[in-house]
């Protein structure tokens, strides 16, 4: 069993979405920061899609029924994101995994002030019009820890892991991991990005 961690690097705020749970982001360190709010530099020549694999979330221990989030990240360029979910195996039907939200900005973090204008809800007229409606609804970037059916993806494996699919939505993405479990867990979110 993980041992409770103690948020060491990270300062408490809140999320939109979760506001009455623990969250945690990381504390602000000028040098990280630069590095990741660099554009992507991609070949000049490119015969088939782009690729990169990258970190959104660095492997870390939630606490249970908390979450943690990690910095802006620059992903201008890219059009798609796989965000793959890895964390520790659950071996019970009892315990639970983690969910993932993705946010996106049009702008970089300003020292002093955080990030303006970052969102995780979207609606994409090209997909979703109905004309029958006046309003429509916006969307959520999130997944659960479990499946259609009601069960989680892997039960006694060697991890549990599962991807949140969407269209790149701005220059700048952050990845947020909510323990949805009793228990402190690690956790891990990779990325594969495509253009």
């Amino acid at each position: 069993m993980a041992k409770r961690q103690t948020n060491k690097g990270y300062t408490k705020a809140v999320h939109q979405s979760r506001p009455d749970w623990d969250y945690y982001l990381p504390k602000v360190d000028k040098s990280i920061i630069k590095k990741l709010e660099k554009k992507p530099i991609f070949p000049k020549v490119c015969d088939r899609p782009c690729t990169k694999v990258m970190t959104l979330f660095p492997e870390d221990s939630v606490n249970g029924h908390s979450g943690k989030g990690y910095h802006m990240i620059n992903i201008d360029g890219y059009r798609t994101i796989n965000a793959y979910v890895i964390s520790d195996a659950l071996n019970s039907t009892t315990q639970r995994g983690f969910t993932l939200e993705l946010s996106f900005s049009v702008n970089d973090f300003v020292y002093g002030v955080g990030v303006i204008g970052e969102t995780s809800h979207f609606f994409n007229f090209d997909s979703y019009f109905n004309p029958g409606n006046a309003s429509h609804k916006t969307i959520r970037i999130e997944t659960n820890d479990l499946t259609t059916t009601g069960g989680l993806p892997w039960i006694g494996g060697t991890d549990l892991t599962h991807i949140l699919r969407v269209p790149v939505l701005g220059p700048y993405v952050r990845a947020s991991v909510f323990n949805e479990d009793d228990t402190a867990r690690r956790v891990e979110v990779k990325a594969y990005l495509s253009t």
